[in-house]
């Protein structure tokens, strides 16, 4: 299978008034783009910070950093949620097992995993997950994409209503409405722990920082010190 990007149009000129204007602009319309709803994390300290009140549905989400910490903080997300309905997570390797996420509270039941090697057969996977299969979340490990690729994914989670997760390595412009650093952060011993930085954010603020727990009990995130 072949993944053709689309051609690249001419960069805008950038000024200052037109880029406030989109943000605005962002901000009124976000509502219509995913239906007034949101992905929560159950903290109301983060959500506040952004203009979803969440992490916003039929969108494109990227994270970067270790790549073990960003699973399992998905896994937890996702887990909380089970009325996001079902999900798909796309690798390149087969050691991602579902026992593994069901740990952090992601139910197997609700999990398809797909295994591919060639970067475009998984960026083939997460277009079809979100446009045309109706999986209510797609997670995929992406090395790298570039921005056409993250328009026509982005396009794939507007026309499916589903939320889309890219966990990438390199930090190349992306149509994504948000884009998140995580690492694991210091812990009690007894509690994941994660680093989550927000570093991108259509129409909201950036380089905000949190240190956020992970109580498997409650099956819920805790606001932890830095």
């Amino acid at each position: 299978m072949h993944y053709s990007p689309i051609p690249r149009s001419p960069a805008p000129l950038f000024s200052p008034a037109i880029d406030h204007l989109r943000q605005q602009l962002s901000r009124l319309t976000s509502g219509g783009l995913i239906g007034g709803s949101a992905l929560k994390l159950g903290l109301p300290e983060i959500e506040q910070a952004l203009p979803w009140h969440g992490l916003a549905r039929g969108a494109l989400h990227e994270m970067t950093g270790d790549r073990s910490a960003i699973t399992g903080f998905l896994a937890a997300l996702l887990g909380q949620n089970p009325r996001c309905g079902e999900v798909l997570w796309v690798t390149p390797a087969s050691s991602l097992h579902a026992s593994g996420l069901a740990e952090f509270g992601l139910d197997h039941r609700r999990l398809t995993i797909v295994s591919a090697r060639r970067a475009d057969d998984r960026l083939w996977s997460i277009e079809e997950g979100l446009s045309e299969l109706g999986y209510g979340a797609v997670v995929a490990e992406i090395d790298s994409i570039n921005l056409a690729e993250t328009h026509r994914l982005q396009s794939a989670a507007k026309q499916g209503g589903g939320i889309g997760f890219l966990m990438r390595r390199d930090s190349q412009p992306s149509a994504a409405l948000t884009r998140w650093h995580i690492n694991w952060a210091n812990s009690d011993g007894y509690r994941p722990c994660w680093r989550l930085r927000l570093e991108r954010c259509q129409g909201g603020e950036t380089r905000l920082a949190w240190n956020v727990a992970w109580d498997d009990a409650a099956l819920s995130f805790h606001l932890v010190p830095r």
